[in-house]
């Protein structure tokens, strides 16, 4: 049955302003798949985003990556997209399985990379690749949606949630309905091997050769110990040279299905023809054949304060996490108060390393809210120079302090305007609005994008100190320092770690 909600989003805290306006249309189909339709005859085109909620939380040893993998082969087109032949295609996929079922089993065995007989095998994949290029259309999904107005076409893997977006004109928006059920219904894992190695290529040039991507990585791979939330987005190495097109697809077999996705349409669009549309083109499309199970390991409470020490060639900075709630405790809001004492160029941090006492170019703290387990991040880049212990101490001290001395009244009136702001900027664009009900409804619902302004404003500076007190405890932090290595930098950064 069709929903019809208005919900007037708060734009002001202090009182019952409406700036913002929106008629919003939400529905769920037979086989699961949710609906979120947002008109904007202001306009003349239509946000169109297709979200699943699977991310790098829902993987684990061996599968680490593969909904970031799978973005990558979405582009590659469907039964009906991408070929000229998809039956003549697949006695090529099968033979590049098989000599690749070989060379994972001799890899498992010991064998190295650079060995003879792999490389012989990896040739006759490559010439089996080049003839079923024959009848592959390069980029023909991409192109259709470009041939027809299409911007903003892109992809995004996170933690959690994956989204496949575009904007058409409002004329066109039947296309975004046609493509992308063929995608959910009818996906083929054409030139797997090769897009595997893309994707190698990818994680060795934004991590291996970055070194501060991949001193993050590991820092959060120690904060969290025990929730998935350790494992990196795009995977790791050696998972994902072991990717197959049988393990992909039981991946997608399991999480890309319309019991767990939702469509958001925003923009000049009529909200009763469109979930008619979906359900025609989507309402065929059966629900995992086992419905997914949510991810039910949590963080214990950290035994002690962790520090993981890199030294590279890369800006020097320190790093401290915390542990937080995931949504929706009520700690959360006044987190997001306490991110704007703390944050920016008027906040306390800020002030006290970069412009009283000179020790950095940076310092700030960011609360991140998230489903199941959220953290608190304070930081700071230092100066060439500056005493890494220093800077530190100043960092706890900042907290200690915070613990015991509530914000002002003027202060809090200031992060609260700021926060309203951002939250109402976010708003404005077609994407972003999207994205928003897309978050609020992964988290529990869309229609707590009503309550956030009105929860943050009832945060009081009282509630700060507590809030700092039972979250950021200095002895259960994970601590990271990331400092200048002053040889000549080796194949490998050289690392230290002590948990006490």
């Amino acid at each position: 049955m069709n929903k019809t909600v208005l919900f007037i989003c708060a734009v002001c805290f202090a009182c019952p302003a409406t700036d913002i306006g929106l008629s919003v249309h939400d529905d769920t189909l037979a086989n699961g798949l949710r609906v979120i339709v947002v008109r904007d005859t202001t306009v003349a085109v239509v946000s169109c985003r297709l979200y699943y909620f699977v991310g790098s939380m829902y993987e684990g040893p061996g599968t680490t990556g593969l909904s970031h993998m799978y973005e990558h082969m979405m582009f590659k087109g469907t039964r009906r997209i991408g070929t000229s032949d998809y039956k003549k295609e697949l006695p090529y996929m099968g033979k590049i399985d098989s000599i690749d079922a070989v060379i994972q089993r001799k890899r498992r065995g010991g064998t190295a990379d650079g060995d003879a007989g792999l490389t012989l095998l990896r040739k006759q994949i490559s010439a089996l690749l080049d003839s079923q290029r024959v009848y592959i259309r390069k980029d023909e999904l991409w192109d259709i949606y470009l041939n027809n107005g299409g911007t903003n076409l892109n992809a995004w893997t996170g933690d959690d949630m994956t989204a496949y977006i575009v904007t058409l004109p409002k004329n066109k928006i039947e296309l975004f309905y046609w493509l992308e059920a063929d995608r959910m219904a009818n996906p083929v894992l054409r030139e797997f091997n090769s897009e595997r190695d893309v994707v190698m290529d990818e994680r060795h040039m934004r991590y291996e050769n970055r070194p501060l991507n991949r001193y993050f990585e590991q820092l959060l791979s120690r904060f969290y110990i025990a929730h998935p939330y350790r494992q990196p987005t795009i995977g790791w190495e050696s998972d994902i040279r072991a990717y197959t097109r049988a393990k992909m697809e039981a991946h997608v077999k399991k999480f890309y299905t319309p019991d767990n996705a939702l469509i958001v349409l925003n923009g000049n669009v009529d909200p009763g023809k469109a979930l008619a549309d979906i359900r025609r083109y989507f309402g065929k499309i059966k629900r995992a054949a086992v419905p997914k199970e949510e991810v039910v390991t949590r963080e214990p409470v950290p035994a002690g304060q962790t520090r993981f020490t890199v030294y590279d060639q890369a800006e020097q900075r320190i790093d401290i996490l915390f542990h937080t709630p995931g949504y929706p405790d009520e700690a959360l809001y006044k987190l997001e108060v306490l991110e704007g004492v703390m944050n920016g160029k008027s906040g306390t941090l800020y002030k006290r390393l970069v412009l009283e006492e000179k020790l950095c170019t940076n310092a700030g703290a960011a609360n991140s809210i998230q489903l199941q387990e959220g953290d608190f991040h304070v930081f700071a880049t230092l100066k060439e120079g500056s005493d890494p212990a220093r800077v530190e101490a100043v960092l706890l001290e900042e907290i200690r302090a915070l613990a015991t001395r509530a914000p002002d009244e003027r202060e809090i009136t200031r992060i609260k305007n700021s926060i309203r702001m951002d939250f109402t900027t976010r708003l404005r664009s077609l994407e972003g609005l999207s994205d928003q009900l897309a978050w609020f409804e992964r988290l529990g619902s869309w229609r707590d994008i009503n309550t956030y302004p009105a929860k943050v404003a009832a945060v009081s500076p009282e509630s700060v100190p507590a809030a700092v007190r039972t979250w950021l405890a200095p002895e259960r932090a994970t601590i990271g320092l990331l400092l200048r290595k002053q040889s000549e930098p080796a194949t490998q950064p050289v690392s230290q770690e002590e948990a006490e």
